[in-house]
């Protein structure tokens, strides 16, 4: 029992430190800006998101009544806790943010409306992270893949970055509208996506496709179709919010 819990704390190091960091700094840009009229409410969505989907995974984690359903022994590392090589990253960030670019660009080429681009936009990226998750087994290069999108999709809205090829509206983003005076507006933007909405929305993603596989008898994560299915959830999910800020 001792051998499992040690390979289990091990196993999900990446993800408790990112955790852990994105709680200190969101917490400290929150006080920072708690007296500026920036939306409240959306920030403490996005918070509760974060902590709560990790809460729910990392107890679900340590519960043995779900190992065999969610991959078997090895408890925190799951579907979702492993650990990832720089290798991987180098490989799979890449190609995750090309992927999502390249279907981003088809969407505004089809000549299609505002929100039927967004949604081919939004739910191809989705789909994009989503087959890398399935592939590398960690939910952190999927964070690190949204975030950097997300940044792109800031530099481009904020005119940092300009292009012909590229519009401002490749994909909506939500505003969560934290502003600290001595920070640079960029740059804040950048940490907060980092630091919040990218592993908020990565994490709840993953909660959902736990709900499902852990909601069906005898599914099992590793072996059936059960994951597909929590995967498809999490994405109409994840695609219906986003262009909610969009219409």
């Amino acid at each position: 029992m001792s051998q499992v819990t040690g390979r289990t704390v091990s196993s999900g190091t990446q993800i408790i430190i990112y955790v852990m960091f994105s709680v200190i700094t969101i917490t400290y840009l929150l006080l920072t800006d708690i007296e500026t009229d920036q939306p409240f409410k959306g920030n403490l969505i996005f918070y509760l998101m974060l902590l709560g989907s990790f809460f729910f995974l990392f107890a679900v984690s340590f519960t043995n009544i779900f190992e065999r359903k969610l991959g078997g022994a090895g408890g925190a590392r799951l579907f979702f806790f492993t650990d990832v090589s720089i290798g991987k990253f180098l490989i799979y960030v890449p190609i995750g943010l090309l992927g999502s670019f390249g279907l981003a660009l088809v969407s505004q080429n089809l000549g299609l409306g505002t929100v039927d681009s967004a949604l081919v936009s939004i739910g191809g990226s989705g789909t994009v992270m989503m087959i890398i998750f399935f592939i590398t087994r960690t939910i952190m290069i999927p964070i690190i893949i949204h975030a950097l999108f997300n940044t792109i999709i800031i530099a481009l809205r904020d005119g940092i970055i300009t292009s012909d090829l590229l519009g401002l509206e490749l994909a909506p983003l939500p505003d969560v509208g934290i502003s600290v005076s001595q920070f640079n507006q960029f740059l804040t933007d950048v940490l907060v996506q980092f630091s919040l909405v990218a592993p908020a929305e990565e994490m709840l993603k993953m909660l959902i496709i736990a709900f499902i596989v852990l909601s069906i008898p005898n599914a099992r994560f590793k072996d059936g179709i059960s994951r597909f299915v929590g995967a498809f959830f999490a994405l109409i999910i994840w695609t219906s919010f986003h262009l909610l800020v969009s219409l």
